[in-house]
């Protein structure tokens, strides 16, 4: 967690270091720009004025910072700017700011200015607040012809859009800027050349909007048949019906709606408007590759249209500079659906109609990705269908409430059974390991022969250990009064110990000459803070151990010890008398679990208070005695659904039953079956469907190549 803490940190000092460095520089670079602009005002000399029809042309100014706020012409005086051009701007919650350069100097470039940059620049301009307006650029550009070539434009724009019949309106009229133009001495032929004849207009065919439109991708359906399975997940975390009820119902209300989208009939949606054209193919060279030696050209018709082809035409189609073309054209992005008589998308989708297998692969891979949503989710599918079942077709609890009625009729696999009785919990081993057994009260046996059950006693040594009596005590007063004078609390005075005989006794019979570690530390601690009353304090056990067997006084034998060491004493005999039960316990286990045969051996799961609860070896000791008693069998009850059945080593039939499943309370399987058997048909329908559309496709492929003659 501290890594990823310190990575997010990082990945924050990141993007704001960057984020600073950007302004930062954005900032530096529009000063420059302002301190080159004054330096030309100062040093720069007025060339001329800004003439009367040129200040009439000229379009408003605004600041690309603050484009809502024009500039105001500081005066008519025109300055020469030369230089490079330049651009920089900045980017900001999806926005973007650009800001055009000559010189060092910010610039405006009105109307279509920029299309007469080149390497190096001699421009001329008057100056709006801080940036200089172009009002001429390299001997090419100037407001009065970028007017007339402005409503050119807009005239041709309009006739491309009404599909008026003619030629269709030039917008460079007088332009030198083509050098095939120098070369061709016929100005007729040049004129040829660059016409654009518009022929008529018409809508799209319903084909043709299929081309454009497709059916795409199955995206929408897709996201919400997920939102309708993540619905379906929350309402199976629900324990509320009203809650359950509301998602459930949205969850299918989405599915429904999914489907609906899915298969409904497609509709072609309102045409577009398609020009018929004919001109000239103009290749322009765009860039050239040196590795390849490749150049990228533009194809155009006339010098008005850039067109573009669809997709997969454009490998077969070869330009031809100087070809006589005559195409369809839609009229809002000159996308080509017929070209030159040849290729026609109208007739392709008619007589080989397109196949749309992503569709359908979509819908498979969420269904796909929900089913192994719903099967993790669910700890059996099957008993989860099964408990549906069973609750729509109106099933009903079998009763038992003895043994015998179960042998005589053994419930079958997913039927409901509510059984009670009285039954004896089992020892079963942990993970298969007698080493670490357990009384499992979530394994019933119900009924079965009892007469071979070992009876399992605890030991007396063993249970004198774990005794609260073992070390006998008493307060003195003689003792609490001594403790007083000394000043001290006599509630911490030290206690008599009356016993000392017993537990050396005690300790020895359980010890012996065992060497384990508990009992050493048993003896050396009594050897250190028990003060028996004998003449010599003993400094071993051996010694203590034999002057106590030879104490021969006319009073009993008494001891004191400390009321904390008295507290460490126990602890240390009832590690002793752990240790004895570490190795009794397995051994018992195991010959109780053998014995155990007839019957029949219910198994409940689900319930999280079914769990074995963790005891020590010595109470597993006496739980083993409580099992082995005559009479030991306790009240049981499960109620809930069979999930699996087998036999015991002792050949007694088990049950397993998961008494979470209850007729009561179905509607947590209800909805993963109806989630799962969803899921079960969308997926190899979908997946089934997407293979065949692939194929399809390949096939309406290769029938267009025969077509068109590419294969």
């Amino acid at each position: 967690m501290e890594l990823l803490g310190l990575l997010k940190l990082l990945f924050i000092v990141v993007v704001l270091g960057l984020t600073a460095s950007s302004l930062i520089g954005y900032s530096s670079r529009r000063r420059r720009s302002k301190k080159a602009l004054a330096e030309v005002r100062e040093q720069g000399g007025v060339i001329r004025r800004l003439s009367e029809a040129e200040q009439q042309a000229l379009p408003p100014v605004h600041d690309p910072a603050k484009p809502k706020r024009p500039l105001a012409l500081e005066s008519d005086d025109v300055f020469l700017l030369e230089g490079a051009y330049s651009r920089h701007g900045i980017e900001s919650n999806g926005t973007s700011t650009w800001h055009d350069i000559i010189g060092g100097v910010e610039v405006f470039l009105p109307y279509d200015a920029d299309l007469f940059l080149a390497e190096h620049n001699r421009a001329e301009v008057v100056f709006a607040g801080k940036m200089a307006v172009v009002v001429g650029l390299n001997q090419e550009f100037d407001l009065l012809s970028a007017v007339e070539r402005d409503q050119r434009r807009n005239t041709a724009d309009q006739q491309w859009q009404d599909g008026a019949r003619g030629a269709l309106q030039d917008v460079f009229v007088d332009s030198d800027d083509d050098p095939d133009r120098d070369k061709e001495k016929d100005e007729e032929e040049a004129a040829r050349k660059r016409r654009v004849d518009i022929y008529s207009q018409r809508d799209e065919t319903v084909a043709e909007i299929e081309a454009r439109r497709g059916r795409g991708v199955g995206l929408l359906p897709g996201l919400l048949l997920t939102f309708a399975f993540i619905g379906l997940g929350i309402a199976t975390a629900r324990t509320s019906v009203l809650a359950m009820s509301l998602w459930s119902g949205a969850a299918v209300l989405l599915t429904v709606w999914a489907l609906w989208l899915f298969w409904r009939r497609w509709r072609p949606g309102p045409p577009r408007k398609v020009n018929t054209v004919a001109g000239t193919l103009n290749l322009t060279p765009l860039l050239f590759d040196e590795a390849n030696s490749r150049v990228t050209v533009a194809p155009t018709l006339g010098d008005k249209l850039v067109f573009s082809l669809p997709e997969h035409w454009r490998p077969h189609v070869s330009y031809e500079d100087g070809q006589r073309l005559e195409m369809d054209l839609r009229v809002d992005d000159y996308s080509v659906v017929n070209y030159n008589r040849q290729l026609s998308l109208d007739e392709e989708i008619r007589r080989f109609p397109p196949a749309y297998w992503g569709r359908h692969l979509t819908m498979a891979l969420v269904a796909g990705v929900a089913l192994v949503v719903a099967l993790l989710l669910s700890r059996a599918p099957w008993a989860d269908l099964m408990l549906a079942w069973n609750a729509v077709s109106g099933s009903s609890y079998v009763e038992a409430r003895e043994a015998s009625d179960l042998l005589a009729a053994p419930p079958d696999l997913g039927s409901m059974v509510d059984l009670a009785g009285s039954g004896r919990c089992q020892v079963r081993a942990s993970m298969g390991d007698w080493q670490y057994p357990g009384v499992h009260c979530d394994w019933i046996r119900w009924g079965g022969d009892t007469s071979e059950l070992p009876r399992v006693e605890i030991d007396e040594l063993t249970a004198g250990l774990f005794s609260d009596e073992v070390v006998k005590t008493r307060r003195d007063p003689y003792v609490e009064m001594m403790v007083k004078l000394y000043g001290r609390d006599p509630g911490q005075a030290p206690l008599v110990v009356s016993n000392p005989e017993e537990l050396i006794e005690l300790v020895e019979n359980a010890c012996g000459s065992r060497q384990q570690h508990a009992c050493a530390y048993l003896r050396d601690t009594i050897v250190e803070h028990l003060r028996v009353a004998l003449p010599e304090r003993p400094s071993d056990w051996r010694t203590l151990r034999e002057e106590v067997a030879g104490y021969d006084g006319e009073k009993p034998l008494q001891a004191l010890i400390g009321r904390s060491q008295l507290s460490l004493v126990k602890r240390r005999l009832r590690a002793v008398g752990r240790e004895r039960a570490e190795q009794a316990v397995p051994d018992l286990g195991r010959q109780i679990h053998e014995k155990e045969k007839g019957g029949v051996l219910v198994h409940m799961i689900g319930d999280p208070g079914l769990t074995p609860a963790s005891m020590t070896d010595i109470q597993l000791w006496r739980r083993f005695v409580e099992l082995t008693t005559p009479g030991s069998a306790e009240p049981f009850s499960a109620k809930g659904m069979v999930v699996h059945r087998g036999e015991d080593e002792s050949g007694a039939p088990i049950l397993v039953v998961d008494v979470t499943r209850q007729l009561d309370w179905p509607w947590r399987s209800l909805l993963l079956s109806f989630w799962i058997l969803l899921c079960a048909v969308l997926l190899p329908v979908h997946l089934w469907l997407a293979v065949q559309q692939y194929r399809a496709k390949r096939r309406r492929e290769a029938d267009l190549a025969r077509l068109h003659g590419w294969a």
